[in-house]
């Protein structure tokens, strides 16, 4: 099996938006090995593609036109990972990250399709998470504001799903393929989690993933209010912004907080 095929090389992070993604790509983007590109959204579109080709077309591609399963699954790898995989091509131990959010939407099936390819699954207290949704201004053709950023409870349970999501993944492909990692560990212990995250990818802890801070930002590809934050050293000042949503958690929110290591209780009222 070709590199390009299996996948070799290729990470993906996903998560529920506003959980840090865009941290941990300003983190990553330091090491002398890592190329983070801007979201593309390609990964899930060409993974589903995938998915109806094997689902809805049965042997179609076998009868008509030679093509076995193997042969359709390796020609969509060799398409994702052609176009988007430039900046890794023909350098030997280097990795290529994209971390388009909503990538946690079909781990499941880029793990099928890209048999060697890694993923991270950031999580974050869904408290804070649905505290930043709903600070976004994020509207659909209609021009209508998304329930999930104006409405608290929509935030909650988006944040729950899609984390749901993302913990069957985990089981589905294994810890030998997906880390998860927390926000709160991130900003907390900087270094432990970097150096725990880079290890899971076959690389070296390399000083430049934390002193980014005045650094050039790649900006294409994200969201221009986070520029701010993203121009200075992690820190842990948004950890608890959305304790005042604790009431608004059901128990469903609850036991998914104890399932990724939370404390389903109210959150703290300490400020750092």
């Amino acid at each position: 099996m070709s590199e390009a095929a299996s996948g070799a090389g290729f990470v993906f992070l996903g998560g529920c938006p506003r959980s840090g993604l865009t941290v941990m790509r300003r983190l990553l983007a330091g090491h002398s090995r890592i190329h983070c590109g801007p979201d593309t959204g390609l990964p899930v579109a060409i993974a589903m593609q995938w998915e109806n080709f094997t689902t809805q077309l049965g042997d179609l591609h076998r009868d008509d036109f030679g093509l076995e399963a193997e042969q359709v699954r390796a020609n969509m790898a060799e398409l994702l990972t052609g176009l988007i995989g430039e900046p890794i091509h023909g350098r030997p131990g280097h990795r290529l990250v994209e971390k388009t959010s909503l990538n946690i939407l079909a781990f499941e099936r880029l793990g099928r399709l890209l048999p060697e390819a890694r993923f991270v699954h950031i999580v974050r207290d869904g408290r804070d998470v649905a505290a930043s949704l709903l600070k976004r201004d994020w509207r659909g053709p209609d021009t209508r504001p998304f329930a999930h950023v104006s409405q608290p409870a929509a935030a909650l349970k988006y944040w729950n799903d899609l984390t749901g999501i993302g913990l069957q993944a985990e089981t589905a492909l294994g810890p030998g393929r997906v880390l998860r990692l927390r926000y709160e560990d991130v900003v907390k212990k900087p270094k432990r989690s970097i150096t725990a995250l880079l290890r899971f990818l076959g690389l070296e802890y390399e000083p430049a993933t934390l002193n980014y801070a005045g650094e050039p930002i790649e900006w294409i590809g994200l969201e221009r209010e986070s520029l701010p934050l993203l121009d200075a050293p992690v820190c842990i000042d948004r950890i608890g912004a959305g304790r005042e949503l604790d009431g608004l958690m059901n128990e469903a929110g609850r036991e998914r907080l104890r399932a990724l290591g939370y404390r389903a209780e109210a959150a703290s009222r300490t400020r750092h």
